[in-house]
This record gives C-alpha cells, sequence and structure tokens, in this order.
C-alpha cells in the first residue's frame, strides 16, 4: 500500500506497475540547485572546447597532425556538452 501526502498522489518509478517503488520527493531548492549545477557544467564544457577549437583553428603553429587530432576530440565534446548533457542532466533530475 503506498502512502499518500497532503498536496500530491503517490507517484510510481514505474507508473503503469503499481507495486513499484515509491518515487521520491525532492524540494525545490534540491531542483534549482541541481539544474544550476548541470547548467555549469554544460557550460564550463562548452567554453573550454571552444577555447580549444579557437585557439587550434586560429594559429598556424598548432595545425600538427596531433594537434588536428585534438581538435576532432574538441569537437566532438562540444557535441557531448551541447546535446548529450544536458538531456541527461534533465533525465537524471525528473
Amino acid at each position: 500500500m503506498a502512502y499518500e501526502t497532503e498536496h500530491h498522489e503517490t507517484q510510481y518509478c514505474f507508473p503503469a506497475i503499481n507495486s513499484s517503488c515509491i518515487k521520491g520527493k525532492r524540494s525545490c531548492h534540491e531542483y534549482n540547485i541541481m539544474y544550476v549545477f548541470f547548467s555549469l557544467l554544460s557550460g564550463w564544457t562548452v567554453f573550454l572546447n571552444l577555447l580549444v577549437i579557437i585557439s587550434i583553428s586560429h594559429f598556424k603553429k598548432l595545425h600538427t597532425p596531433t594537434n588536428l587530432l585534438i581538435l576532432s576530440l574538441a569537437v566532438a565534446d562540444l557535441f557531448v556538452g551541447l546535446i548529450v548533457m544536458p538531456v541527461e542532466a534533465i533525465k537524471l533530475i525528473e
């Protein structure tokens, strides 16, 4: 049997199965802290990878085969910071 609170009805981990675990509740402050943390983490990842991409692309001295590999890794990591991290953060928080 699931316990119901005064203001919210019980939410299950798997809504289709009534015998699944009860979903935990977080306060508004916890949600805000988690969203700020993951936003800063994603923004920091994007900023630093853009710094690497711009510096390797701009300076001709840095156009070496090794730095081109680093450039491709920075581009891939940039897309992770732009697309994957925000989506996974929302899935983790919610």
